[in-house]
Formats: structure tokens, sequence, C-alpha cells
């Protein structure tokens, strides 16, 4: 991720304003299939973690537009029903136009902070990439463990402190000396992630997944940074800076390097 305020992460306003469609989800999700150096893909990898088995009732919360989902609805163990959800309403009509043939599947507008389901509902539940915009991070993770069968699942993905972040970090201080030192990371992710559920859930594991960037067309990169611009505090004048920095490194070694931090953590009820 870009170099952000934390604040502006998890500002309702912005969240809904930067996933009113999926355009710059799709930015996102582009440069990291086509530059990826872990070929085995991330939604592939992540599918190896789920456990899913006949009659699962399946939530995911944050579900964006449900790419993870493309051609893996039919795979799932008979008898599951899966409920797609997101905050953004814009999300929630992708989810019906994308999947609405498929009657296992029950698109809805879900806030994690208030999920309108009983308590000991779902067998598993999914939240990607989502929890570190979450306002009430400690009522989420209560409300996801209240809704969750005794031993059920939850799958939460998130990054890490470093990788991508450091790095474009880095270059920004490169381009603009003086900036402001990075601020606390995310207010979920790799690193506190593990103390953070153990609150609430009995068992907590986390897994990485290996995988670094190999972009070769400097772009491509400038768009996955001003894919973000709602809630990052770039300006116009810094894009054209770092899109020079980084061409000159793409020239120099003939590709932009560097390492992501990502993983899941598995947490049992």
């Amino acid at each position: 991720m870009v170099p952000i305020s934390m604040n502006k992460m998890n500002n309702a306003e912005n969240v809904t304003s930067q996933y009113q469609s999926d355009g710059n989800l799709s930015i996102r999700i582009k440069l990291h299939s086509k530059y990826s150096t872990n070929r085995k893909g991330w939604f592939p990898w992540l599918f190896e973690q789920y456990e899913f088995k006949n009659g699962y009732r399946i939530l995911e919360l944050g579900c964006g537009n449900g790419e993870q989902w493309q051609n893996r609805i039919d795979e799932l163990p008979s008898g599951c029903t899966l409920i797609l959800s997101d905050f953004s309403e814009g999300m929630v009509k992708i989810i019906w136009e994308r999947y609405s043939s498929h009657k296992n599947i029950l698109p809805m507008k879900i806030d994690i902070q208030d999920i309108p389901f009983p308590d000991n509902c779902f067998d598993v539940v999914i939240a990607n990439h989502m929890l570190y915009h979450v306002p009430d991070l400690s009522k989420a993770i209560f409300e996801v463990h209240r809704v969750l069968k005794e031993g059920g699942r939850f799958y939460a993905a998130t990054n890490g402190n470093g990788g991508m972040r450091t790095f474009l970090h880095n270059a920004r201080k490169a381009i603009k000396p003086g900036s402001p030192d990075l601020q606390d990371g995310f207010s979920f992710n790799l690193q506190n992630g593990a103390e953070l559920l153990s609150k609430c859930f009995r068992d907590v594991h986390r897994h990485d997944y290996e995988d670094s960037l190999h972009i070769t067309e400097t772009k491509d990169l400038i768009d996955w940074m001003k894919s973000t611009a709602a809630i990052s505090d770039y300006s116009e004048l810094e894009f054209d800076k770092l899109y020079e920095y980084f061409e000159n490194i793409r020239i120099k070694q003939g590709a932009i390097d560097f390492q992501k931090e990502l993983g899941l953590f598995v947490s049992t009820k």
C-alpha cells in the first residue's frame, strides 16, 4: 500500500468513495495478477487454506467485486450457502450482476460492526484486506466471533507493515526529502493481527504468502498508486516525480522489484 494516514484509511466517507465501483479495486488486482512472481496466485493459495464442508453456511464481509469466487462457486461442497457482502452498495450491485444465476449465493450490504444475523449462525466467515478499514476494529472482531458457530473458522487476510508500504515510502522520501516518517501501520496487520484476534478466538494461526512484484511498465505502478488517491495524500506533482524516479530504476535494472508482505490469519472459535 502507499503511505497513507491511518485516519483516512478507516474513515467511512473515504472508504465509501473509494469503493463506490470496482474500478479502483480492479486496477489494484490487475497489477498483482500481471507482475506477481509467485505463479501460484493469491486466490488459488487462499482457497488452499480455506476448509469448506457439505452444508456450510459461509459469510464473506467486504467481498468487493467478488473476484476470488470467479469460477469457484460451483466447486463448493454440496449444500453450501454463500453470503457475499460489502459495505458499498456499488459493490453489492456488482455481485448481484455477476453471480445472481447461482442459487446458493446471496449478495447483501453489511457493516461488519453490526452483522444482521443471530449468534452461532455461520460455519465460516471471511474478511480479506478489509479489517484495516473498520473504524471500531474490536467491535468488528467481536461481531464475527458472535455469528460464528462453536468450532467455526474466521479467515482474515491482511498486509504487513513492511513490503510495498515501506518500499513506496522510501521512494517518496527520495523524491521529496524531509517527508514525514512512516506513521503507525495498518490498524490490522500481520504484526498485530494474532494479538487482536486472540482477544476473542481461542486458536489463531498466521500463514504467510511469499511473493514479490517484478514490474516492467512504470505506468502500471503509477496507475495502481493513483487508484488509491481517495485515501492517500499524494499530489499530481508527486506522481509525476515518482514516475520519473521509478522509470529510471526500470531503465537501469530492467524492472521495478520489491517484496510483498501479506498473509492470512485462521482463527477458530
